[in-house]
C-alpha cells in the first residue's frame, strides 16, 4: 500500500458564453507546456470574432474551437506568471502583450484570469506603453501589418494602397502602417471617418456615403495593394484596379461566390486576390510596440470596462 497522490488543479475565474451571453465562473487554471509561458492578464479587448464565434456560425467555428463551456476573447496584455522549462527569453514579472491564435484549435479565452501562449507568439510591453493600450494593439495592427508587408508584397517606398473601411479599427492600422512603409494612401470611409483618417495620413479619401460610384473614383492598374477590411469589394470588379502584380486582400469575403471567381479570373495573371487570417508573431509585435512608442501608430480606445461588465462592452461594441 502507498499513499496515494491527490492533484489539486488550481482555480481562476474567466468569462464563458452561455447562449451568446457572457458569465462568470470559475475553472482551472491552466499550465504551460515547456515552451509555453503562463501570463496573468490584466486587460483584454474586444473584437468582431467575438459574435460569429458566440453565435457558432461557419466563420466562428474557423477562429475558434466550438467548446463547452465557451471561453472567448484573443487580446491580451499582463504579467509573466511562470515560464515553461524550455523558455529562455521571458522571466517572471514582466510585462507581456499579444493575442492568441484565430484557430479551429483555440479553446482557450483572454477573457480570464490567466492564458498559456507560446513564447514566440507575445512580446514585451515597453514602460511607456500603458496595460491598456498594450492590449489594444495586438490583432489590428498586426492584420493590417501582415496583409500589406506579407501577403500584398508592398514596395518598401512609392507604394500606393487603397484600404477600404478605411475608419474601422484594422482599417485606420492600415492607413498609419501603409504610410509609415512609405506608402500613399487611397482611402474609402463613411463621413463621420472622413476628417480622422485624413488626419491619420491618407491621401485622397472617398466618402463612402456620398458617393454612388466608388469605383468610378478610381484608375484601371493604380494600386499596388488593395485592402479590403470588410470584405465588401466585388473583387472581380475591384481587380482591375490592381497594378500588373498588385494583389486584393480580404480579411473576410462577404460574398465568398464572389471572391473565389475573382481568384478564378486571376488564375493565369501576375495578379493576385488573397485572403488572410493573423497569425500572432513576436517581432511583429515588438515592431507595434515600437511604433506604438514613437507614436508612428495611434490606436484609439472607445471605452474601458470592469470584466464582469462584460456583456455592457459588448452592447457599447454593437451600438
Amino acid at each position: 500500500w502507498t499513499n496515494p497522490q491527490i492533484l489539486l488543479k488550481m482555480k481562476m475565474n474567466a468569462i464563458c458564453f452561455v447562449k451568446a451571453k457572457p458569465q462568470v465562473i470559475q475553472t482551472d487554471k491552466p499550465t504551460p507546456k515547456e515552451d509555453e509561458i503562463l501570463v496573468k492578464v490584466h486587460y483584454s479587448a474586444l473584437d468582431t470574432a467575438l459574435e460569429p464565434v458566440i453565435q457558432k456560425t461557419f466563420v466562428g467555428g474557423m477562429v475558434h474551437k466550438r467548446t463547452d463551456p465557451l471561453f472567448c476573447g484573443w487580446h491580451f496584455s499582463g504579467v509573466v506568471e511562470e515560464v515553461g522549462s524550455k523558455v529562455s527569453d521571458f522571466q517572471r514579472g514582466i510585462e507581456v502583450f499579444g493575442h492568441l491564435p484565430y484557430s479551429s484549435s483555440t479553446t482557450q479565452g483572454s477573457l480570464s484570469e490567466y492564458v498559456t501562449v507560446k513564447s514566440d507568439a507575445l512580446a514585451v510591453k515597453l514602460k511607456s506603453v500603458e496595460m491598456d493600450m498594450a492590449a489594444a494593439s495586438t490583432t489590428e495592427p498586426l492584420t493590417a501589418l501582415q496583409a500589406l508587408r506579407d501577403i500584398g508584397k508592398l514596395p518598401k517606398q512609392g507604394g500606393h494602397v487603397l484600404i477600404n473601411g478605411a475608419g474601422g479599427q484594422v482599417g485606420s492600422c492600415a492607413v498609419q502602417i501603409a504610410k509609415v512603409l512609405g506608402s500613399k494612401v487611397t482611402a474609402i470611409c463613411s463621413t463621420k471617418d472622413t476628417d480622422k483618417v485624413t488626419e491619420l495620413g491618407a491621401t485622397t479619401v472617398i466618402d463612402r456615403k456620398k458617393t454612388p460610384d466608388i469605383l468610378g473614383q478610381l484608375e484601371p492598374g493604380e494600386f499596388d495593394v488593395i485592402f479590403d477590411t470588410p470584405g465588401k469589394l466585388s473583387a472581380r470588379k475591384i481587380s482591375k484596379f490592381l497594378k500588373p502584380k498588385g494583389v486584393y486582400v480580404n480579411p473576410s469575403p462577404d460574398d465568398m461566390l464572389d471572391f473565389l471567381l475573382g481568384k478564378l479570373f486571376t488564375l493565369f495573371s501576375p495578379k493576385s486576390i488573397s485572403m488572410i487570417m493573423v497569425e500572432p508573431k513576436k517581432a511583429d509585435f515588438e515592431q507595434v510596440m515600437q511604433w506604438l512608442e514613437d507614436s508612428s501608430l495611434r490606436i484609439d480606445i472607445d471605452s474601458v470596462h470592469d470584466i464582469k461588465n462584460c456583456a455592457a462592452a459588448m452592447e457599447r461594441q454593437n451600438d
